[in-house]
């Protein structure tokens, strides 16, 4: 039976995805402090998922693509300015996005990102 088959079969998704761990994108600006913080405490103290980061502005690394967004199973962004990207570039991808609200520049990274992880249960 193949996976196609299989999906339809059971209603399940196939077992290849049942099996691999939840996919975490984290989007900032220019993917330069806030983004790889997530990324870096993710990696370090939630190894259960995997982790990328990148951001939508130019000329920096880690530029946000349609592959990392169709990599990503959840898709968290820093702020409105993140959303407003997407969804000029990649408007089929919003069903993904969720909004952390963190500023650039917010002092205490590793208390806020604590904080939010603890808030949302991961």
């Amino acid at each position: 039976m193949s996976m196609l088959d299989e999906e339809s079969y059971t209603g399940k998704p196939p077992s290849h995805i049942i099996n691999r761990k939840s996919r975490l994108l984290f989007v900032c600006e220019c993917n330069l402090n806030r983004s790889p913080a997530f990324e870096k405490y993710f990696l370090l103290n939630k190894t259960q998922y995997e982790v990328k980061s990148c951001g939508t502005s130019y000329g920096y690394p880690n530029r946000l693509t349609k592959e990392i967004l169709e990599w990503a199973d959840k898709i968290y962004i820093m702020d409105l300015e993140q959303e407003m990207a997407i969804s000029r570039r990649f408007p089929e991808y919003l069903n993904k996005v969720e909004i952390i609200g963190v500023s650039d520049g917010t002092p205490n990274l590793c208390r806020i990102i604590e904080y939010w992880i603890k808030k949302e249960r991961l």
